[in-house]
Formats: C-alpha cells, structure tokens, sequence
C-alpha cells in the first residue's frame, strides 16, 4: 500500500540539500540524481533549475533528455522544480509584469519539458504576474507554488494578499509551497560554526539571539540589533551573520499552517540537522500532524539547510535521517 493510498504525504529530496556535494569535483546533475535513488532517499525529486541545470531558463535537447532519462532508470518521480524570477535583471530598473512574465512562462515550458508537475517561485511574483501565468499554467498542466519561506508569515502583506487571490480564484493551478523554516522553535547547532568561522564573538551572538527570541517580525528588529552590536564591536560582515539569524529562522505558530490549505501545491521540509532521530529546532511532530489534519498527500521535499553553516555533516546521511523521522512521525499519527 503507498503512502498516498493511505492518507500520507510523500516523501523526496531536494538537490539544493547537496549543494555542497554538487560542487565536488567530477560531481553533475546526473550523478547526484542516481545517488539520490542509490540511497533510497526519494522517490520525489525536486530540483533547482539554476543551480543545477546547465544553459537553463533554456536547456538543451540533450540536457532534457539525460535527466528525463536518468529519472526514468532510477525510479525517482519528478517532484518540484524550483525555478526564479530575477526582477534586478536588468541594469538600473526592476522588470515591469511583462517581462517577468516572458521570463517565467519560459521556464514553466523547460518545467514541462523535463517533466515536472510543479514549480517553486518566490514571493516576487505576485497576483499581476501569476495571473498573466495562470493559463499557461492550465494548458501545461503545471502547479505554480509561491514558496513562503522565513522571515514571511501568512501575515506578512504580500502573504495575506496571495492568500486571498488564490481563495478568490479557487484553481488548482495556483498555491503556496511553505516551507518548514516559518516555525522554528530554536536557532540550530550549526549557527555555532558559521560564528567560530567569522570571528563572532559569543556575546554578539547572545544578542541575536534574545532578539530573535523577542516577539515581532524580523525586519523590525534590524535596527536595534545593528547598533547594538556595533556598541559591542561587530563588523559589518559579523553584523550580516547576525541578520542572518532573525531572516532565516522564523517562529510562525505551527497551527498556521492549517491555514496555508487548502491552496498547499508542495512542501519543502526544511531541517538544520536531525539529532537522535529529531530534530531540536523546529517541532516537526506539530506541523506534520497539520498536514496529516489537512489530509495532505503531495510530496515534502527533504531540504538540508546547514550547509549554509557548516560542511561537518555527510548531507546525504542528514537527509536519510530526516526521512527516518518523518516516517516515524507519520505513521504514528
């Protein structure tokens, strides 16, 4: 019996998980694919265009036809591919909606192309460009998430608009991709790396900390925690570590997520190391059992984030343990 058959989400990874093993010498798209299936670590498979995929928003015939190829021998389905909308593109100016608009849809074409029911963008693209997208999207048969990813919240203005345009639209082809970074419950381990590497002083990242603690959103408390720790004599590129944790760990109340549904395309399961088989900064027994409340079925793609911090973890075991725990949870709901 599948994991769909009996109500459960599905499991996957996330290339960008291995973002250090790709940049291994002799390392490519290719390997990293038949890797993932060696291991057992799918069957989805999400990837990130541009990190990942030579010559994209336009890949070449043969390009498509290896990966479709590789996902074919392997077994792995197709999942997610995470693709962008760069609105700095251009010199001196931001893309008006129509450029962003030609700038996706041919990137949704390269989606269909290699075979991928959905695609992850970002905040950016908003209700005018998503619009403009919706009927290629219909005549593809392909899902567009818009991934909400800390520091946004469903209350954060462009959230809360994107919340009641889908809920106005009422289409499949339109949803969110949250991303468990939303509703942590502690900063992870690994931050203690990253600051041991840039010379940060315990006590500048004490102060981090009891802001990120504090409540109110992230952007508020930027200004405060800059002369602070300049009083304290951080650099500018410590000051940026220390940013760093209030945009990336987010503490949205998991219960939120009830209310992502039901416009959920995809979910990125996002972890910064599993310890003992759990994992200590975000409460994935509580947000897991939203999921399984909201009887979500598509895939969680296994999204390794430390290496943002540290290369002391084996990427590939981290992920192989997030699985273990998921499925652990899962079937004890």
């Amino acid at each position: 019996m599948t994991d769909t058959a009996i109500g459960l989400p599905r499991l996957g990874t996330t290339l960008f998980s291995l973002t250090l093993e790709q940049r291994r010498p002799g390392t490519d798209v290719i390997t990293l694919i038949r890797d993932v299936a060696a291991r057992g670590l799918g069957p989805g498979l999400e990837i990130v265009a541009f990190q990942s995929l030579r010559g994209w928003p336009r890949p070449d015939e043969e390009l498509v036809r290896t990966v479709r190829g590789a996902l074919d021998d392997t077994g792995l389905v197709p999942s997610c591919l995470a693709i962008n909308l760069d609105l700095a593109l251009r010199p001196g100016r931001l893309l008006g909606d129509d450029e962003a608009y030609d700038y996706l849809a041919v990137q949704l074409r390269g989606a269909a192309a290699l075979g991928f029911p959905v695609v992850r963008v970002g905040a950016e693209c908003g209700p005018a460009v998503l619009t403009r997208l919706l009927p290629l999207a219909e005549k593809l048969r392909i899902r567009i998430g818009v991934e909400i990813h800390s520091p946004l919240t469903l209350d954060a203005p462009p959230v809360a608009a994107l919340k009641e345009f889908f809920t106005r639209l009422e289409t499949e082809w339109l949803g969110f991709i949250p991303d468990f970074s939303a509703s942590m419950r502690a900063l992870p381990d690994a931050v203690a790396d990253a600051h041991r590497a840039a010379c940060i002083a315990p006590a500048l990242t004490g102060l981090a900390e009891q802001a990120w603690a504090e409540p109110g959103p992230a952007i508020a408390k930027f200004g405060d925690l800059e002369q602070r720790a300049a009083a304290l004599g951080a650099r500018p590129d410590q000051v940026g570590h220390l940013k760093m944790l209030l945009t990336m760990h987010g503490r949205m109340q998991p219960d939120r997520w009830a209310d992502f549904f039901p416009h959920v395309v995809h979910v990125h399961g996002k972890f910064y190391g599993i310890t003992d088989g759990e994992d200590p900064s975000i409460d994935y027994p509580a947000v897991l059992a939203v999921l399984r409340e909201q009887r979500y079925t598509g895939f969680i793609s296994s999204e390794y984030e430390a290496h943002a911090y540290t290369a002391r973890h084996n990427a590939f075991d981290q992920v192989a343990a997030h699985q273990r725990m998921c499925k652990s949870i899962l079937e004890a709901l």
